[in-house]
């Protein structure tokens, strides 16, 4: 039997409102390419062959599918350009109706993860163009050795919404709607992957660049 070296499948979230953008980032080019693209092409070339692209509506996932290199594989899964993986949809209008958030996104998606048999998962935002392949195998590899989740911090601190998790323990850790990201990794007791981890493994700080805003996209081009 081989030995799994990334985690099942990844969870992308790509939900937001990008309201400091003002357009949605999962489609702002970024060295010719829109970032959630990247970060599909990243996710393929860490290992990682499936991924769920988490959505506030059927609106917002028409919106941006309908403006990227999509095509179908099956009935059910797509493909953002030729490098990209394989993933498949999910929205919940009725949970986000209340308040948008990164854990409502988490939610539906982590639910499906589960009953398709991930054991593990790789969560990330759709606003990491510079995602590093190596990372997940990294996070994943703290998974084997008994943790229950495990997230990145950069230079700058915690990355909430870039960690590993084993299945069952961040289904149960979305328990609760209300908390924020951070109190989700911190239910599950999370290891942290500093600088010191991170940049042995060749990993720079650039993996890290969230762009939120016009103002980070400029100084990034």
């Amino acid at each position: 039997m081989v030995k799994r070296l990334v985690p099942d499948g990844a969870i992308i979230l790509a939900g937001g409102p990008s309201s400091r953008m003002g357009e949605a980032k999962a489609l702002v080019e970024v060295a010719g390419k829109p970032m959630l693209q990247l970060v599909m092409e990243a996710l393929g070339q860490s290992g990682i062959d499936k991924a769920i692209l988490s959505m506030k509506s059927e609106g917002q996932a028409s919106d941006i599918l309908g403006k990227l290199p999509c095509e179908k594989t099956t009935a059910e899964l797509l493909k953002v350009g030729a490098d990209g993986i394989p993933f498949q949809i999910i929205v919940d209008e009725a949970v986000n109706r209340e308040e948008n958030s990164a854990v409502r996104g988490m939610s539906g998606a982590v639910s499906l993860a589960r009953n398709q048999g991930w054991v593990s998962i790789q969560m990330v935002p759709c606003d990491l163009p510079f995602l590093d392949p190596r990372l997940p195998a990294l996070l994943y590899s703290k998974l084997a050795g008994g943790q229950n989740c495990a997230v990145a911090r950069s230079a700058t601190g915690l990355e909430p919404l870039l960690f590993c998790a084993k299945t069952e323990s961040l289904d149960a850790a979305l328990d609760d709607m209300g908390v924020a990201a951070h109190q989700v990794i911190a239910k599950m007791g999370a290891v942290e992957v500093g600088p010191d981890e991170w940049a042995a493994a060749g990993i720079s700080e650039r993996c890290f660049t969230n762009v939120n805003t016009r103002e980070d996209l400029e100084s990034i081009n």
